[in-house]
């Protein structure tokens, strides 16, 4: 008769170390990020994100209800925004400078890999070049790169590589037009 194996023996393997550092990360979330929601306290949020290992560029700003799980994960550059809602997971996320991620997006870096009947957990990378908008509601899977200017719709769903100074939306998010700067 075959052993069964449970379900931390299929599906837990991530390091002890790792699961340590992410408790006690949660628990300086919770208590001394979360709860700092007024403008005047993003330095106080961002300090906190450094000090777990987050790359900030200077004049960024992001909001206390975004959830960023592995601060150690997240590159932001200069004066962009990570708005309220936002959801990052586990995986590598590499944002650009002059970026606005809206309200309630979702960048999702990590998975559980299909072709095995254990679906182990994977993690991959998201890329948003400079100058991108991601617009409210908006889901990015991972290993996906949002190309320099782009737009992303409300509400899209990208699962593919997004060019430079496009406009994409729908589900799956689909080519809609250029984008020009009249200035």
């Amino acid at each position: 008769m075959r052993e069964e194996k449970t379900y931390f023996e299929y599906y837990d393997n991530i390091p002890y170390r790792d699961k340590l550092i992410r408790y006690f990360w949660f628990i300086i979330y919770i208590f001394l990020y979360r709860p700092f929601t007024m403008p005047i306290f993003n330095f106080w949020r961002i300090t906190l994100l450094k000090i777990f290992g987050a790359e900030i560029g200077a004049g960024s700003i992001v909001h206390a209800s975004a959830y960023i799980p592995a601060p150690w994960n997240l590159v932001l550059g200069s004066v962009s925004c990570i708005g309220p809602q936002v959801k990052l997971h586990f995986g590598k996320t590499v944002i650009g400078s002059k970026v606005t991620i809206s309200q309630r997006v979702y960048l999702c870096s990590a998975s559980h890999e299909i072709s095995s009947l254990n679906t182990p957990f994977i993690s991959g990378i998201i890329t948003i070049e400079d100058y991108v908008w991601v617009a409210a509601e908006a889901f990015i899977m991972m290993n996906v790169l949002i190309g320099e200017g782009a737009v992303v719709g409300a509400r899209s769903a990208v699962f593919k590589n997004v060019e430079p100074w496009t406009v994409v939306g729908g589900n799956p998010a689909k080519f809609l037009k250029h984008r020009s700067i009249n200035e």
